[in-house]
């Protein structure tokens, strides 16, 4: 009996220990401005107003030709502007004001037969200006002759009070020129083509028109030989004015820390929840709030409750108790919209708070030391990666021997640097017409074979791309100004960098550091170098393979010689702009994709722009983003989370990362050696110094960047 009451005492005792003692009352507080939250969380069709808020983007693009626009192998894609033949578009306009309006047009050096003949001056831009009226009122749009410096795209602006609501009727003319090597020849998009650009072909050809006596008649095209071809100029319209809508959501929040900087917390439960948005509204404008719920912090995860609205108009509050919360991660999204292209809502700041109870105290025992554990840096895009069980994968690891290129290689980067040698020695830079290949590497090699070619620099850099893919390494295609290059993350550096298989080994390097470059560091390298002090005039500056001052020279270096003539400097040379199309793959989707691309002046719109202080957005397209995340994300990385409960000699870790084809987390503590975990892991803490590195698996075994933790622990009593 004694024995018994004894083993009682013993395990009540033990109990009194693990209970929580009377929870403490905390608080956390989140407040940012619009324009950190715009830096920080996502948007859509949004740019920065200047004044610390956020509007909608200030460019709008209207046209209907860029799923089919490009080189066509199908037959006519270009018709030429001179003497008596005219050229007639027509576009619609819902509503006309502007601030600014300006003609974009399209053209192209090659024609139905390739080259028009001997290069003209500009790359097909004509001999005398090309004159223009819009719905009547003219005007002209200079020629340049500056050879080296072809864009294919040509805009001026003209007065905006032009425009008309409704069908608005754009001429161009050419009457100077004396045959078509002199006259303006326009990119056509064809309406066979618009399918494989991801557009609808119903009603293309009927908004364009061609006059071959000088204006008196006027044909509904077909174009072309018979007169048979149904297309549409590369003609259109880029207004300053405001986009209809766009979106601005906020990172994640967690309501257990707010903004605060703590690395560990302890356990919390809210008792209640306040989030408050701020906005400029002016007449004819609105904003639409709505938030979810989450159980982790990766706002991709599928333990999100749907997007509910709460409020609109200038501001916007949602109180939230213990039962109508019950989660630690918040998340807001704001809704842009106008209905007068002349004004937008203006996003002011946002501020979460919470109160809660905290049950688990501040075990003042442990201590963290050091922390290489960044916030992930995700994007607003949609990014789509190809999926790590093509077969195409295997087929062309044994098809073209790439694991005896990679055998022995200690590093990503060493592996990667291997692909980018082979692909350069697998075939030189040549024309790749007929038959223009696939944006996948498989069809690449197959058109090495089958034609005796694979192709210029789209296809080397797309074969390099997917080598990288077939290890788990993730690439994309780049364009920059006349030039297609890859980017492969490099877990190594956890970062972008730039390669170009047109080149021997050719990537780009630190002067001091010898680090390599991103295609982002590099343009930003440029626009230091050629334009110091102002933005680049797209349609005045020189921008391509720009000659660099022998005694001033930049501060890279390049990793292989092979570029040596003055002013060549692949990559650095043509990083003036950068877009790109967000996604790799292409197994899985071929279409849609840009027609030939590389064969005109890239005409699709569906690319993601760069833009900057320096580095106007384009005019020729219609979505653009400055934000470094949004084209050069953090892939393969994890953020550690940390929390402690009633014991003080552990962590309970949570692990967030953003990998395509995860496969699993990898925990290697006090450098006992790498173990499987799942993502979530309990940290048992020894006494004195420890260390936990963490890292993501991707399903073809490429290992991310490890995070990394130290914390010190002092073996004392529970609850201290």
């Amino acid at each position: 009996m004694l024995k018994n009451l004894r083993h009682l005492v013993v395990s009540l005792a033990a109990l009194l220990l693990t209970l929580p003692a009377s929870a403490e009352k905390v608080a956390s507080a989140w407040r940012l401005d619009a324009g950190a939250i715009y830096d920080q969380g996502f948007m859509g069709r949004l740019m920065k107003d200047g004044r610390g808020g956020v509007s909608l983007f200030n460019m709008d693009l209207v046209q209907n030709d860029a799923a089919g626009s490009g080189y066509s192998e199908k037959g006519v894609f270009t018709d030429v502007v001179w003497g008596k033949n005219r050229a007639r578009k027509i576009l619609n306009l819902d509503d006309p004001r502007a601030r600014a309006a300006y003609l974009v047009v399209f053209v192209t050096p090659y024609g139905e037969k390739g080259f028009l003949g001997k290069m003209r001056p500009g790359y097909g831009i004509g001999k005398y200006p090309l004159k223009f009226a819009v719905n009547g009122h003219e005007a002209e749009l200079e020629n340049w002759d500056v050879p080296g410096n072809y864009t294919g795209y040509r805009w001026v602006a003209f007065p905006p009070e032009w425009l008309k609501k409704g069908p608005n009727m754009i001429e161009l003319s050419c009457p100077e020129a004396e045959s078509d090597e002199e006259g303006w020849n326009l990119c056509l998009s064809r309406a066979d083509e618009f399918e494989s650009g991801g557009g609808d072909p119903a009603g293309a050809g009927k908004t364009s028109f061609k006059s071959e006596d000088g204006g008196r008649t006027w044909r509904e095209s077909p174009f072309g030989p018979g007169k048979r071809t149904r297309a549409e100029y590369s003609v259109r319209l880029s207004l300053d004015r405001y986009v209809r809508e766009g979106w601005l959501a906020s990172p994640v929040v967690d309501l257990w820390k707010g903004d605060a900087a703590d690395p560990i917390v302890p356990i919390r439960a809210v008792r209640k929840m306040k989030l408050a948005v701020s906005a400029d509204v002016p007449a004819g404008t609105d904003v639409m709030y709505y938030c979810r719920k989450g159980r982790d912090a990766s706002p991709f995860s599928k333990g999100w409750s749907d997007y509910e609205p709460f409020g609109r108009g200038p501001s916007a509050v949602i109180e939230l108790d213990a039962a109508g919360l019950n989660r630690r991660y918040l998340q807001f999204r704001a809704v842009l919209s106008t209905s007068d292209p002349l004004r937008s809502p203006v996003i002011r700041a946002a501020e979460v708070t919470a109160d809660m109870n905290q049950s688990s105290p501040r075990h003042a025992n442990i201590r963290l030391l050091e922390a290489d554990n960044p916030p992930i840096q995700y994007s607003s895009i949609d990014w789509e990666w190809e999926k790590w069980d093509r077969p195409e994968f295997a087929e062309l690891r044994k098809l073209e021997g790439l694991d005896e290129v990679v055998a022995g290689t200690r590093t990503e980067l060493g592996a990667q640097v291997r692909l980018l040698d082979y692909v350069t020695k697998r075939w030189r830079n040549n024309e790749p017409l007929p038959e223009y290949p696939g944006w996948d590497a498989k069809s690449i090699v197959d058109h090495i074979d089958d034609a005796g070619g694979g192709g210029m620099c789209i296809q080397l850099n797309n074969a390099l791309g997917g080598f990288c893919l077939a290890y788990g390494y993730q690439a994309r295609l780049v364009n920059l100004v006349g030039h297609e290059v890859c980017e492969v993350w490099n877990d190594d550096h956890r970062k972008w960098i730039y390669m170009d298989a047109s080149w021997v080994d050719h990537f780009l390097c630190d002067a001091e550091t010898l680090e390599p470059l991103s295609l982002l560091e590099i343009h930003r390298l440029y626009t230091d170098y050629f334009f110091p002090d102002r933005p680049i005039d797209w349609m005045k500056d020189l921008v391509r393979r720009r000659p660099v001052d022998k005694d001033r020279p930049p501060s890279f270096r390049r990793s292989s010689v092979a570029d040596t003539a003055p002013g060549s400097l692949a990559g650095f040379g043509n990083a003036a702009f950068l877009f790109l199309v967000p996604r790799n793959n292409w197994y899985e989707k071929p279409f849609p994709r840009p027609l030939a691309s590389g064969r005109s002046a890239w005409p699709w719109d569906g690319y993601i722009n760069w833009y900057d202080a320096k580095t106007p957005p384009l005019r020729q397209h219609s979505r653009f983003t400055d934000r470094p995340r949004d084209l050069w994300p953090d892939l393969n990385t994890v953020h550690v989370d940390a929390t402690t409960a009633a014991g003080n000699d552990r962590l309970f870790l949570r692990f967030e990362t953003y990998t395509p084809n995860l496969s699993h987390f990898e925990v290697n503590v006090d450098d006992a050696g790498w173990t499987e975990a799942g993502e979530r892991y309990t940290w048992l803490l020894q006494p004195g110094r420890n260390v936990i590195r963490v890292r993501a698996v991707n399903r073809l075994g490429a290992k991310g960047h490890p995070s990394r933790l130290v914390v010190n622990h002092a073996n004392t009593p529970l609850g201290e």
